[in-house]
């Protein structure tokens, strides 16, 4: 199973709540994103500072000091916020450029799958935005989501019953 990490997780729901403030102007703390998001503090503040250092935030110390969103959600995609937490992703090590531990390096037929699995990966990430997110996030805040019988099962294609079908993802 393909799994985001935590770190990930923890900055695009800052990302989100960083985008939900943008039109108000105030800067958001950091523990008030922790508490809207619960997520743990001390965790999300070293997500807050990578994305700082990437551009992605704008962190200001002091008293009232705070985070907000450093451009229009609507430009900064995911691919831009996992690359500032993570660095290029792979689902497989020895897609990794300076990895060649695996017996049949290069010469394998699941490298070229996990090629495809990276690719969509990557292609599902750099057309998603925090906009995109944000707004998910803003529709889907009442009901439930998945059904855990969904998630059981594998996330079957069919929309949960409690709500509509959400639209595709911008191409």
């Amino acid at each position: 199973m393909l799994k985001v990490s935590q770190k990930l997780e923890y900055a695009m729901r800052a990302m989100i709540e960083l985008a939900q403030h943008q039109d108000d102007g105030t800067l958001v703390s950091a523990r008030q994103i922790a508490e809207s998001q619960q997520v743990p503090l001390r965790f999300l503040e070293q997500q807050l500072g990578a994305l700082s250092r990437a551009g992605l935030v704008e962190s200001f110390r002091g008293a009232g000091g705070g985070c907000r969103i450093a451009r229009d959600p609507a430009t900064i995609t995911v691919a831009q916020i996992a690359d500032a937490i993570e660095g290029q992703l792979y689902p497989m090590f020895c897609l990794e450029p300076t990895d060649h531990t695996c017996f049949a390096d290069s010469r394998c037929g699941l490298q070229g799958f996990w090629g495809e699995v990276a690719r969509a990966i990557d292609g599902v990430f750099q057309r998603t935005t925090v906009a995109d997110l944000a707004e998910r996030h803003q529709r889907t805040a009442g009901p439930t989501v998945f059904t855990s019988e969904q998630l059981l099962s594998g996330l079957n294609e069919t929309a949960p019953a409690e709500e509509a079908p959400q639209a595709p993802l911008p191409a």
